[in-house]
């Protein structure tokens, strides 16, 4: 305890915490606007009881012991003792679309027996609560989102499409309209 008060003296600043910076996070910008918005799921143990996640609305996911789940297509990392699930998303044309996650888990995404390459990952905005974005190009159709190697039971999971609230870029006119 002498110690500690030793240092409080000698770094009167180390006294005094810097103030939270996620106190009053900034608005989160398109297309993750939606993500403080609630609903819950129970993710599927198989594609067929899988629910449905729809662009733009996030649920909070109870996830299944990773050994209930069969997967569509092996996951990109499967751990032991972890959390998974499955989940379906319908796109109706084609599109880049963003599968956010509220912790550290796997994210897969397949069509059928298809596994598809992720096209790019990172994280959400600082203080936003999105932990990871990972982005898939889908084709028109019926797509499996896959999580894997979750540590924890619950997880926070949205799909969003990135042109999501964009203005449409102006589209070109014949010559004579």
């Amino acid at each position: 305890m002498k110690r500690l008060l030793f240092l409080l003296a000698l770094c009167p600043m180390a006294a005094h915490a810097a103030p939270d910076s996620c106190a009053s996070p900034a608005p989160l910008a398109e297309p993750w606007t939606s993500w403080t918005q609630s609903g819950t799921a129970i993710a599927g143990a198989t594609a067929s009881t899988a629910p449905r996640l729809i662009l733009g609305k996030p649920v909070t996911a109870t996830l299944r012991p990773g050994t209930q789940v069969q997967y569509a297509v092996p996951p990109g990392r499967n751990v032991p003792k972890s959390h998974g699930g499955l989940f379906t998303l319908a796109v109706k044309s084609a599109a880049r679309i963003g599968i956010a996650l509220s912790e550290g888990a796997w994210v897969d995404a397949a069509t059928g027996k298809t596994a598809l390459p992720s096209v790019d990952h990172g994280h959400g905005p600082d203080c936003s609560g999105i932990r990871k974005i990972v982005w898939f190009d889908l084709a028109p159709g019926l797509h499996t989102i896959q999580i894997a190697s979750a540590a924890t039971p619950t997880i926070r999971i949205m799909a969003a499409d990135a042109r999501a609230n964009q203005p449409a870029a102006e589209r070109v006119k014949p010559d004579g309209f």
